[in-house]
């Protein structure tokens, strides 16, 4: 589970820590800062998926250094520190990078295992090349800290793994075209998770899973229950999902509603938008981080409030949801559900973004708190 974000330098984002919860809620006026904060992750999750740093790819497209630094002030570095409790204890991936180079360490329950930097006298190595995907692999290099080899590398490993699992939907996750190519093997969300930057891979893979899944449920009983929630979820937003393949061949998704079919991109555009954050974040694994930009895009507000319902029920089947959101639906539903339910702020929290100056300054807000909730909105 994701415990701690250090970010520094990144975007609007100059010196900012946050901790997460099972859901975790970023709001704010726009442009302020809270988007970066999954871009982040993201970026990261790229740049390991290659190996090297990655500032365009299949993920995000964020230019260059400059783009993406603080105050377009190149002559600072990005740092990026992320923190996860492993279970038994905490372990931390820290990245810091620069024209120059990059710097990375690992640490297990605050204390470092290795570090590595490109820009020391003596190494021989492309300056964006990343020595963590490398290391979790079992090779050497770097200089370690410590003489637990075999946990270290277990460690790394699961952080690597939990990366690959991350699924990141932006604001462009809707089907714009009736039908997609029929695809040979059978996809998986780890397989769409990375490619959900690029909105044409995200429709084209999302469909297949969605007809591959279906049909899967006939051979293998056990993904029927996970497909029955999926169907209980998008049957709360007043439709289901029935793909089909036609000439070509290719996919079509229809969405049935009120007995009646119509193609995904010809039914009412909030719903089209929801498809794939209550289909992706259903299916996702158990300890998945699944970030969603605005869920209640174009919804109404008693299905924004729905939305809600089935974020913190992904939570509760064992994932960890972080969304930004604009929607008071969103949280006054959240605060509703958790004072219901006895959930703290382990279990949902929220943030509120601002900006001061150039600089964004987060601020946490209590659920129980429904005058400054209130406020944030007025």
């Amino acid at each position: 589970m994701l415990k701690r974000v250090h970010l520094e330098n990144f975007k609007a984002l100059k010196n900012i820590d946050l901790d997460f919860a099972k859901v975790t809620v970023l709001t704010g006026f726009n442009s302020t800062g809270k988007t970066s904060v999954i871009q982040s992750l993201a970026f990261i999750k790229q740049s390991l998926q290659r190996k090297e740093i990655s500032y365009n790819d299949y993920l995000l497209r964020l230019g260059d250094f400059r783009e993406v630094a603080y105050g377009h002030d190149a002559s600072q570095p990005v740092r990026i520190e992320v923190a996860l409790d492993d279970g038994p204890g905490e372990m931390a991936y820290s990245l810091e990078t620069s024209p120059e180079g990059v710097e990375e360490s690992f640490s297990r329950g605050g204390e470092r295992a290795w570090s590595w930097d490109s820009r020391k006298e003596g190494v021989i190595e492309a300056s964006g090349r990343l020595f963590f995907p490398l290391a979790a692999g079992g090779y050497g290099g770097g200089t370690y800290a410590t003489d637990d080899y075999t946990g270290t590398l277990s460690a790394q490993k699961a952080l690597l793994k939990w990366f690959e699992d991350a699924l990141y939907l932006s604001s462009n996750r809707g089907f714009t075209r009736y039908n997609y190519p029929l695809l040979a093997g059978n996809p998986s969300v780890e397989d769409i998770s990375n490619r959900a930057g690029d909105a044409s891979a995200l429709e084209e893979w999302l469909s297949n899973l969605i007809l591959y899944r279906l049909n899967e449920a006939k051979r293998f009983p056990e993904m029927q229950k996970r497909l029955d929630v999926m169907a209980a979820r998008l049957a709360k937003l007043g439709v289901e999902v029935s793909p089909h393949v036609t000439d070509g061949p290719s996919v079509v998704v229809d969405l049935v509603e009120g007995g009646m079919w119509v193609s995904a991109v010809n039914s009412g555009y909030g719903v089209n938008q929801s498809v794939a954050t209550v289909v992706l974040g259903s299916l996702s694994e158990e300890g998945a981080l699944v970030m969603v930009e605005e869920p209640e895009t174009h919804l109404h507000p008693r299905y924004q409030r729905t939305m809600a319902e089935i974020l913190l029920g992904m939570a509760q089947e064992g994932k960890q949801v972080l969304i930004t959101s604009h929607s008071d639906h969103i949280l006054q539903t959240l605060a509703d559900l958790a004072e219901r339910d006895g959930l703290g702020e382990d279990d949902v929290r929220v943030y509120h973004f601002e900006k001061q100056g150039r600089e964004t300054q987060p601020t946490r807000v209590g659920l129980s708190d429904r005058e400054t909730m209130a406020k944030l909105f007025a």
